[in-house]
């Protein structure tokens, strides 16, 4: 009898040990909606006199994006904005860009992967967030990408950061 019981006390140890704080954290749980689109510095692409860095406020596309996240540690994406977004610097000294916005609005584009919180951090598959509040960034390394004149070259990138806000 004594072998039979204390590999199931190790056995009843180990489940006890290996809780998982997600579950106990239910704040990240439930839907997450875009909120921001936002680069460093900002630009004035609707041509209305205001720089902003948030994107989504100069760009006429329609957007729905949201990110679920559910107990079991699965995160689901559902999003129609995908716009394509080309810009070209025009003059250097007097910061002339030129921009050409194509909004994709045609179905959803929608996946789901694994994630996983610690702290004020969230892995959602290999990209790391951070939890503020009621809002998640993810930063994309140089996703925005700058080109020249003639848009034979990319002359710089920029990084653009994702804001979510909690429904």
């Amino acid at each position: 009898m004594k072998k039979l019981f204390y590999p199931l006390i190790l056995c009843v140890l180990f489940l006890v040990s290996c809780s998982n704080e997600d579950i106990d954290d239910d704040s990240l749980l439930g839907t997450w909606t875009l909120s921001e689109w936002n680069i460093t510095d900002g630009f004035d692409i609707n041509k209305d006199g205001i720089v902003s860095t948030n994107l989504l406020s100069e760009i006429e596309c329609s957007y729905s994006e949201t990110l679920l996240f559910e107990p079991n540690n699965i995160v689901s994406l559902n999003t129609t904005f995908n716009p394509l977004l080309e810009i070209k610097l025009l003059n250097n000294s007097t910061d002339e860009y030129d921009f050409n916005v194509e909004c994709d609005n045609e179905g959803v584009i929608s996946f789901a992967t694994f994630y996983s919180k610690s702290g004020n951090g969230v892995t959602i598959g290999e990209s790391e967030a951070l939890i503020n509040g009621n809002k998640i960034s993810l930063v994309f390394k140089d996703r925005i990408e700058i080109f020249n004149e003639d848009g034979s070259q990319i002359i710089e990138t920029k990084d653009l950061t994702l804001v979510y806000q909690k429904q």
